[in-house]
């Protein structure tokens, strides 16, 4: 019988590990979410969206030095599909 319990103490220990290691990616994930909404929203004047009033924007500008960067990175890897598809009918 303890062998049994021993066992089962062992399989939910090991579901629990699991639990939280997803639980933590999901969150992980919906943080980097919720900066990237943030960041879209302060600096969507760029992409032509409605943004905040620009005096704040100036104000929270200076704690998005990560938010800028992770914007950057995105974008110097991402290609222009559009483009490449104008290019190819020769549309000017």
């Amino acid at each position: 019988m303890k062998k049994f319990l021993d066992s089962l103490k062992k399989f939910f220990r090991a579901f629990d590990k699991g639990m939280k290691e997803d639980s933590t990616s999901f969150i992980r994930k919906e943080l980097e979410e919720y900066e990237n909404v943030f960041a879209l929203l302060t600096t969507g004047m760029f992409a032509g969206i409605p943004s905040p009033p620009t005096g704040l924007v100036l104000r929270i500008f200076p704690y998005m030095q990560m938010e800028v960067a992770v914007m950057m990175k995105r974008s110097a890897g991402l290609e222009d599909v559009f483009g490449e598809m104008m290019g190819a009918f020769d549309i000017d």
